[in-house]
């Protein structure tokens, strides 16, 4: 239960550090590759091994507007990550992670 909580207020803490950080800025797009290439795209499966789905609480993957693999997850540690893979590639295109922790939040940020 307390570690329960611990995260909770971790998440919260991460969340508000998002907002004024803006992992991705509202609008923004990131772009993967051709929509109609989707017959060549990694499995759903596959996209979720390599993302490394089992370090993770909590995964939400989704299909982004760029066509990208798009993954908004937390960490069993706490942080909160944003991730855009190459549907075909697998290859990371956009990497955001934030870690709160009492006192202080890390931003961490990458293209590639």
């Amino acid at each position: 239960m307390r570690h329960l909580v611990r995260l909770s207020l971790s998440l919260l803490l991460a969340m508000a550090a998002l907002h004024q950080a803006h992992a991705s800025p509202p609008g923004e797009k990131v772009i993967c590759s051709d929509p109609g290439e989707r017959a060549n795209w990694m499995s759903e499966a596959k996209i979720r091994e390599l993302f490394g789905e089992k370090d993770f609480a909590q995964v939400k993957l989704k299909v982004s507007r760029g066509s990208c693999y798009e993954f908004y997850a937390i960490h069993k540690d706490g942080s909160i990550v944003e991730a855009y893979y190459h549907p075909i590639t697998g290859q990371v295109v956009r990497y955001n992670r934030v870690e709160a922790k009492p006192g202080s939040v890390t931003y961490q940020s990458s293209d590639q």
